[in-house]
């Protein structure tokens, strides 16, 4: 995926990557969707509720799914202040893996 601002094909992957979150949030981690079906980029993390372990079920699928690599520190939820921070972290990562393939 390429991730470059500006570029209406990175507000699309940013956008999978939110709907991958919300995903995951709710199949996985139990949250409510009416917490999630509208969270957007500048919701403050601390609507969602998460704590380390949940988060970490976040990180873990992406890792699954998209052959990645986090740090323990990546996964402290008191790191973000609002949801676009994590999808920062994400998009990163996904990035890199995705120029490494090349």
């Amino acid at each position: 995926m390429a991730l470059n601002s500006g570029n209406s094909s990175a507000s699309a992957d940013r956008t999978a990557i939110l709907d991958e979150v919300r995903k995951v949030l709710v199949e996985q981690c139990e949250t409510p969707e009416d917490i999630t079906y509208d969270l957007t980029e500048n919701d403050p993390m601390e609507r969602l509720g998460l704590d380390s372990i949940t988060l970490a079920y976040v990180f873990t699928h992406f890792e699954q799914k998209h052959d990645l690599i986090f740090e323990n520190d990546d996964i402290d939820p008191l790191r973000y202040e609002a949801v676009g921070e994590l999808i920062d972290v994400l998009a990163s990562r996904i990035s890199e893996a995705a120029a490494g393939a090349r």
